[in-house]
């Protein structure tokens, strides 16, 4: 006998068929609204950080990279972007951070919109030179932009720098070639990969010390003891994490060092050889926080 069409029965394959397709659809929305969603929370985070990094240099935020936009983009353009950037950034959406925005947003707009005011700032873009090109760069970075809103970069050591012929610095005074070649090399502390032995503030106790917050060595002066005895600290750390490095490396390393990269693993943990995956760089992360920072192109 036939199949009924109604009550118990099996449902057709065009039913089924359908069934799918609605479903197909319904995650495709789902995944499409969730795309749109991480999409809007990332240019609002972009925007913002252009934002904090601008303040942080004591400067105002380029209109441009504000608006995500070239500095060759037409009026219908700006004006998309002012509007996308607006709605994702609506003080409802975003808060009082989103408060913030709009005003430098308002002003971005009302700027480059007008041709006078557009022509005047473009001016005065290129006048100050590459320095914006270098600024947008950092700004786009969230761990930058957070240590230069707390502290200033200076582009100098933070360690204690002793003049070669301070009674104190322990260069090489015999040997003026030696000498020559220790004034242009430092020694510097991976914090992340320290282990807190203090083996290195006992062998050379003027150029090591240890920090109170997290119990790891870091170099308080270069050159206050001899070459010799920071050598040996170095050869003698279980964690290989005290390193010559060349002079014009020394202020970027130690600011990315302290300001950016502070989160510290647990000392007991790593004593016991656990967690190491989660160590990072600081000599990948300062070469990427160099290259933000004189960014030319």
């Amino acid at each position: 006998s036939s199949s009924s069409s109604s009550g118990g029965g099996a449902a057709s394959p065009s039913s089924l068929l359908v069934g799918r397709r609605g479903r197909r659809a319904s995650l495709a929305r789902n995944v499409s609204a969730r795309v749109s969603q991480a999409n809007d929370e990332e240019q609002l985070e972009n925007i913002l950080n252009t934002i904090r990094g601008a303040e942080a240099l004591d400067t105002d935020p380029d209109f441009y990279t504000l608006l995500g936009i070239e500095a060759s983009a037409a009026p219908n353009t700006i004006k998309q972007a002012y509007r996308d950037a607006a709605r994702k950034c609506h003080p409802d959406v975003a808060g009082e951070d989103g408060h913030e925005a709009c005003i430098y947003l308002n002003e971005a707009y009302a700027t480059l919109m007008d041709d006078d005011l557009r022509a005047t700032y473009d001016v005065e873009r290129e006048n100050f030179g590459n320095t914006f090109k270098g600024l947008a760069s950092v700004m786009r970075n969230s761990e930058f932009a957070d240590a230069l809103s707390k502290k200033e970069y200076t582009a100098e050591p933070l360690s204690k720098m002793m003049e070669a012929d301070h009674f104190a610095c322990k260069m090489e005074r015999d040997d003026p070639k030696v000498q020559a070649e220790q004034m242009q090399k430092a020694v510097f502390v991976d914090e992340i990969s320290c282990i807190g032995c203090k083996n290195c503030a006992n062998a050379a106790p003027g150029v090591f010390r240890m920090e109170k917050d997290h119990g790891r060595a870091r170099v308080f002066g270069q050159w206050l003891n001899t070459e010799d005895e920071i050598q040996e600290a170095i050869d003698t750390c279980p964690s290989d994490c005290i390193h010559w490095v060349p002079l014009e490396r020394l202020a970027p390393l130690e600011y990315v060092m302290r300001y950016v990269l502070r989160e510290r693993l647990n000392v007991g943990l790593m004593r016991a050889g656990q967690g190491r995956h989660k160590l990072r760089d600081v000599f990948v992360k300062t070469a990427q926080f160099v290259k933000a920072m004189t960014q030319d192109d």
